[in-house]
């Protein structure tokens, strides 16, 4: 069942990037709770309910609990979920994810946690750390759903740390690998956005030609679009002024 809402950090993402990272990445599922039990119960209540605050604190009732209980390890989840959803408190959200991780490395929630710690790096811009993590994420759950999303995400990180060839072979590997993934079309767009900061307009204005032939994802195809028209509006104003 998804959220309503997304929360990003302040900080600003190149307006492509801003795309794809809004309509795709990062996003925020909630937890599958399992059966109804106490006190566990009353957490799972607090977070349907929206309230964040108290799930922190009956969570951590939980938690605290000596020796771990049965729910233990979705308390954990849970916390760092109202953490980084209801605080935004990626910082905190991470300790809790990181300590979920070191108790229960096979667990239920494991993958989840993984996901949501590279996510919390990432709002953090902490990204050689997310990119890590992403890399993680990908080889420990790899054929569980979110090969693309470590991917891309970790194309992203790669971008946003100045590493343009190999967030370009990030993006070209998703793409390649998995065509017809909901990811892909914007890894596309990515592809593009690369060849522009590695001032390759020609190479650029092909990916965005391909990319607006077959997507079927109009918030793209408008993004893909208008960098067309950028690139060639600049191409027009240089050949006028004589710039080769």
């Amino acid at each position: 069942m998804k959220a309503k809402k997304i929360f990003y950090p302040a900080f600003r993402l190149p307006l492509v990037l801003m795309v794809c990272v809004m309509g795709t990445g990062c996003s925020k599922s909630k937890p599958n709770p399992g059966p109804d039990d106490s006190p566990i119960q009353k957490v799972r209540d607090d977070l349907k309910k929206g309230d964040y605050e108290q799930c922190l604190t009956d969570s951590k009732d939980v938690t605290s609990q000596a020796p771990p209980g049965p729910f233990t390890e979705e308390a954990y989840y849970l916390h760092a979920y109202a953490m980084a959803f209801g605080r935004s408190d990626f910082q905190g959200a991470k300790l809790s994810l990181k300590q979920l991780l070191a108790l229960y490395p096979s667990g239920r929630y494991a993958m989840d946690a993984q996901k949501l710690l590279a996510d919390c790096q990432y709002w953090l811009g902490h990204y050689q750390t997310a990119g890590k993590e992403y890399k993680k994420l990908g080889s420990a759950y790899a054929g569980k759903g979110l090969d693309s999303y470590a991917l891309f995400q970790g194309g992203n990180c790669l971008l946003l740390d100045d590493k343009v060839e190999d967030a370009l072979a990030a993006y070209r590997e998703l793409t390649d690998k998995y065509p017809t993934d909901p990811l892909a079309d914007s890894a596309q767009l990515m592809v593009a956005d690369s060849y522009i900061k590695l001032q390759n307009t020609k190479q650029a204005k092909a990916e965005l030609q391909k990319l607006i032939s077959f997507t079927r994802d109009k918030d793209i195809q408008d993004a893909a679009q208008k960098t067309l028209r950028q690139i060639e509006e600049k191409e027009s104003l240089r050949k006028d002024a004589g710039v080769p």
